[in-house]
């Protein structure tokens, strides 16, 4: 009898080796996708916030030339984003005497501390921002 030696893989190794393949595929996949999807909601978070400080400063100069009494409220848009501001006041003060005397004014100067929400929209996305403004 001659004695034959036979090389290869068995089926049972061939779907061994498969299943391995088909899971780092699939996993591979799934975090490849998880980064693409968190770069994406990372990019349209930096574009509102990139343009916070300068919606902010606009925001200041309507507040400060706004003349309502109690409530100031508007809305605009910078670039692709739309803005709302709503001002309330919080509180009315009077400056302590040291201030009083630097400045040269009376003693019926008051001051008005505001609350201002500020609403940013990008398409669907929306972000809110809270800040304090003080006006005499």
């Amino acid at each position: 009898m001659v004695n034959r030696r036979v090389s290869g893989f068995t089926l049972i190794e061939v779907l061994i080796a498969g299943v391995i393949l088909f899971s780092i595929t699939t996993t591979m996949t799934l975090v490849y996708r998880g980064a693409l999807l968190a770069s994406e909601k990372a990019e349209k978070s930096i574009l509102l916030t990139r343009y916070v400080s300068f919606i902010r400063q606009k925001v200041s100069d309507d507040f400060r030339q706004s003349s309502a009494p109690s409530l100031r409220r508007n809305t605009g848009k910078f670039g692709s984003i739309e803005y709302e501001w709503l001002a309330t006041l919080t509180h009315v003060g009077q400056p302590s005497v040291i201030v009083l005397e630097d400045s040269g004014r009376s003693e019926d100067l008051k001051y008005y501390l505001w609350s201002i929400e500020l609403t940013l929209r990008n398409g669907s996305q929306v972000r809110d921002y809270e800040f304090t403004e003080i006006s005499w």
